[in-house]
């Protein structure tokens, strides 16, 4: 691997200015693309355009937040890509393999999927094309500079770093059902997805090994969805 000992993974900021660009994006997180939902709305008339646009200029915003961050680590994980992607693969691999486990087991408990879930397959297979750009592009970009490249500067310690990682992401994904103890079950697979991804990152020292990675999961699980669903099989 061309990574040097003195790389650093984000540059030298201060600690408090790394903890307000966490807030930032935590927080636009829920505003963000309304804010540009509701200043467009006048010259996009298509709902769905309109979100999409919305949504890839808030994914602007977050991007320049980090601009130098992410252009140096986008050449350094070119530069490794064969390395960085087994690496990447090694640890979504396991994630995969806890997320898939833990929700037969739930689905046992509870004979039913998760409300985050129910909501991205009623959209897919009623605006695929729509679904599948927002959750190949638009959620691994957005989710991965929220959960993972903001923290990444705050948080030294790898396991803590991981753990902090997958309980936002995970308790993010909960946010389309009612917070009840059962629902809180899925903090588990959501949040093992997260880990991995955090710790890929970690280990590499670039944001960009988890955005590949999560956008080529979602990706695939919306094609075998998809495919599912127009066998009849769904």
């Amino acid at each position: 691997m061309k990574v040097s000992d003195d790389m650093k993974y984000t540059e030298n900021r201060s600690l408090l200015i790394n903890i307000l660009f966490f807030i930032i994006s935590l927080v636009s997180m829920f505003f963000g693309p309304l804010i540009f939902a509701l200043l467009l709305k006048n010259i996009i008339s298509n709902k769905e355009i309109l979100e999409l646009i919305s949504n890839l200029l808030f994914i602007g915003v977050l991007y320049l937040m980090y601009f130098k961050d992410l252009n140096r680590e986008a050449k350094l994980y070119f530069e490794n890509f064969k390395d960085f992607f087994k690496t990447g693969f090694k640890y979504y691999f396991v994630g995969v393999l806890v997320m898939m486990f833990s929700n037969l087991l739930i689905s046992f408990i509870i004979k039913d999927i998760s409300a985050n879930e129910n909501l991205v397959r009623s959209m897919l297979f009623e605006m695929p094309l729509y679904t599948m750009i927002s959750i190949t592009i638009i959620a691994p970009l957005s989710e991965e500079l929220i959960f993972r490249k903001s923290l990444a500067p705050i948080i030294k310690n790898k396991w803590i770093y991981a753990f902090v990682c997958g309980l936002l992401f995970g308790s993010a994904h909960l946010l389309a059902g009612e917070l009840t103890f059962i629902n809180l079950l899925y903090l588990l697979p959501y949040g093992s997805l997260g880990f991995v991804f955090a710790l890929m990152n970690y280990e590499t020292k670039t944001t960009w090994t988890s955005i590949i990675m999560h956008g080529m999961h979602n990706c695939v699980t919306g094609i075998v969805l998809l495919i599912t669903y127009l066998s009849g099989a769904l």
